[in-house]
This record gives C-alpha cells, structure tokens and sequence, in this order.
C-alpha cells in the first residue's frame, strides 16, 4: 500500500474540542490519516487515497480496513490501514449500511461527507464501542438502489449493545428520514410505515446527537444512556414523541421539535409531547439532572397540514424529577400541558414561554404536578404562559409568572429561533430546509 494519506494537526485540534477529557495519541503515532470513499469511481483495489479511493464505506467495512479494538484495548486486525484518529471521506452515492458490531477507539474515528458531497446509506449501528464520529451523511432506507433486506425500526442506533465502557458515539450534521415525501401518506403510514430516528442507547454513556435533520418519522430522538448531548437538531414531521429523555445527566438544548401528526381518532395512542421525561424500561421512577434548554416546541408549523393532533409540550409526568433545569423553551402548542414536572424537586424552572396562536379550548400552562405527593423545594420564576399551577409544591419560590400575550411570545420566539440559527445555521447543510418558518 502507498504512503497514507497526508496527515493535519487540525484532525488533532478536532479531538480535543469534541473530546477534552481524551489523553494524547497512541505512543510514537501521528493523528489525522485521510482516506476516500467514492462508490462510483473508486475500488476494492485502490488504497483509500484521493487519487485511487476505496468503493462505498459498507465494503470497507466488511473487508476490515478499518482497525478495530476490544474494550480491553486489544487490536483485533492489527494491519487495517485506517487507525483511530483518522477520517474517512465519503464521496457522493450510495456507500449501503453503515454497521459496527464493535470498535473501541483511543482516539475518534470519523466517517465523514467529503467537503460538497452528499453520501447515502440505508441506515447506522454502531452497537459497541467509543469514540466514532458520523458526520454529513443522507441516511434512508428509501435511497437505497434495491429495497433493503432488513432495516431496523431506528435508522441511527448508537451504544444499544455496549457495557459501561460504550461512550463518545456521536452522529451530527446528518439529514434522517424515512421517505422525502410524505404527503401521501395516510394515517396508518403515519403509525406504522414511519421508522424512527435516532436512538442512543441503553448500555453506554455521553453519546452525541448534533445538527441533525429528522424528517417524517414516528419517535424523533430518543436518548436511553446517562449524560447524552441531543442539541441543535431538527424533529420535523413526527406521528409519535419529537424527544425522549430517560436517564441522568442528559442535556437536550436548541433543538426544533414541530408538526405532530395523527392522534386517537386515527388509531394512534400514543400520548404525543414535544420532550418527554421519564425512567427507561421503569416508566416511573427517579431522573436526576436533566437541563431541557432553548428548545422551541411547534405543535403545527402551518394550519393546513392533515390529520391534526394535539401535543403537549414538555411532559414530565413520572418521576419525581431532582434537579432539572428547564429554561428559555419557546413551547407553541394546542394542548393544556405545555410544561408540566411531576412531584418535581429542587427544579428550576425559568424564563419560559408557552403559547397558543388563535382561538383554542386548551391553553398551555406550566405546572407542577403529582402522582406520589412528592414536589418540593422548586424554583418557578419569569415564565410566560396562559396559566400557571403550583398547587403541588406549597413551598415553591414562584416569582414574576405572567400571563402571556401574542407580542411576548412573537418577540422571544424570534430572538430564539435567531440564537439557535446563530450556532447551528439557518438552513440544514444536508437537508437544505430551514429550522423554523415563523408565523404570519
């Protein structure tokens, strides 16, 4: 094989911002080997470089050209020219499935769109492992040349096999969808033929969703491991829950959670919420220091999208909740619920806003609730709603809770939408659609 492919100090700057706590390369090795992968010229018998690239990424992986480690740090094919710190560039086409049994990595191995590219695959599992990047990718099963043999009802699966030391698997800038077009689908498409988004998993830690573009789909994004990151992404087009968040120390900020489709009358029971809380495989049970932040929650972006449901906002209905902090949510929604916490403790909740465009029976309010007479010693202070309840935690500090009106609401949705826009880019760089429409 020739010489690799040239090597950049900014792949080792790279891995310092996203991964501050990782120590230092391997001894006597050099970071940032780049390697091509273009399915329409390139070849199982070129050595990945720009001039002569590999074909499409799923070969590759199956060839094993890609090193690959235990959670005991042992290389298990020793001779893959692509080692961890190195990037892959995939090049526009169809690269199949992107599928990882394992791989723990010292240091990130991206898979990347090359710079003006636009690869596809079907979808993403990386069941096992640490430290992968998944960046810039179109990811459907509908792209597929042939209909795909098996596809899983979550087109990103991230950590769902992993132990303990499954962490730092991170998928950002992609665009996910089940079809581009769902305009003609029916109600029971809508409930049954939608996949879900993203998943990060259950037996692992601190994986990363980033900048995502989630489009026509049942469940959005759902984070199912302790300290996960879900930030700047878009959920549109959802027939199910936009975010769920299930385990400690989670962080769901900036993202754009909007138009909710089919409810009971279509057969659908699932009770729909922009963000919703509760303990993975318990239902109920104690969540710890979740920061749900800057998040804007649109139950319909245009009035003339069909099967109409109503969704709550953010719904933390099954704790008790220690420690969450809830604060400058944008949540435009056509239920009663807009935030609500649940035998909520030592929660803040802070300069939010919850609103419902013209004229409706359900007008969002921002509650503390109870199940198990629970809630105490809570911060409520600065919120913007229709209504307001806090008969639940006698002892709430509730300061400066006003009631809402068409020019606050106008006024901080787009200073929010702005913010988010401001560090994440007005249009998706995958998908080409923008975050948010405003309303007339």
């Amino acid at each position: 094989m020739v010489l690799r492919a040239r090597r950049v100090f900014v792949a080792f700057l790279f891995t310092l911002i996203i991964f501050p706590s990782w120590e230092g390369p391997s001894k006597g090795r050099v970071l940032g080997a780049e390697f091509f992968c273009d399915p329409v010229r390139g070849s199982s018998a070129g050595d990945g470089s720009s001039t002569r690239p590999w074909g499409m990424l799923e070969e590759v992986i199956a060839k094993g050209l890609i090193e690959i480690g235990d959670r005991e740090g042992r290389v298990l094919n020793p001779q893959a020219p692509v080692k961890p710190g190195d990037t892959i560039y995939l090049l526009s086409g169809w690269h199949g499935v992107l599928r990882i049994a394992r791989g723990y990595n010292p240091q990130p191995i991206v898979l990347a769109a090359a710079p003006g590219h636009t690869p596809q695959v079907g979808w993403v599992e990386i069941a096992d492992g640490a430290r992968w990047v998944i960046r810039g990718l179109m990811i459907s099963p509908s792209l597929a040349p042939q209909p795909l043999a098996q596809v899983p009802k979550n087109l990103v699966v991230l950590g769902e096999r992993g132990g303990p030391d499954c962490s730092d698997l991170v998928i950002e800038d992609c665009f996910i969808f089940t079809e581009l077009d769902s305009s003609h689908w029916t109600a029971a498409d809508w409930i049954t033929k939608a996949y879900s988004g993203i998943w990060l998993g259950r037996h692992g830690r601190a994986h990363v969703a980033r900048n995502n573009f989630v489009l026509n789909i049942r469940f959005g994004i759902q984070l199912c491991a302790p300290d996960c990151l879900c930030e700047g992404n878009v959920v549109a087009n959802f027939s199910a829950d936009g975010i769920r968040a299930t385990r400690d120390g989670q962080i769901i900020r900036h993202n754009v959670i909007k138009n909710i489709f089919v409810g009971s009358r279509d057969g659908d029971d699932n009770h729909d919420d922009g963000i919703q809380v509760f303990l993975f495989n318990q239902g109920r049970g104690t969540v710890r220091n979740i920061t749900i932040e800057g998040n804007i929650i649109v139950a319909r972006e245009k009035p003339d999208l069909p099967f109409p449901n109503s969704l709550q906002g953010i719904g933390c209905f099954d704790g008790p909740l220690v420690g969450f902090s809830v604060r400058n949510n944008i949540v435009w929604v056509n239920h009663y619920h807009g935030i609500s916490l649940y035998d909520a403790q030592e929660c803040l909740v802070e300069n939010n806003v919850c609103f419902v465009l013209g004229r409706s029976r359900a007008q969002p309010w921002v509650m503390l609730g109870q199940k198990q007479n629970q809630a105490r010693a809570n911060i409520v202070r600065n919120n913007w709603a229709h209504s307001f309840n806090f008969r639940a935690d006698p002892g709430v500090q509730a300061t400066n809770n006003q009631i809402v009106d068409e020019a606050i609401f106008r006024k901080r949705l787009g200073d929010l939408l702005a913010e988010t826009e401001n560090r994440f880019g007005k249009i998706h760089p995958v998908a080409k659609r923008p975050r948010l429409e405003l309303p007339d």
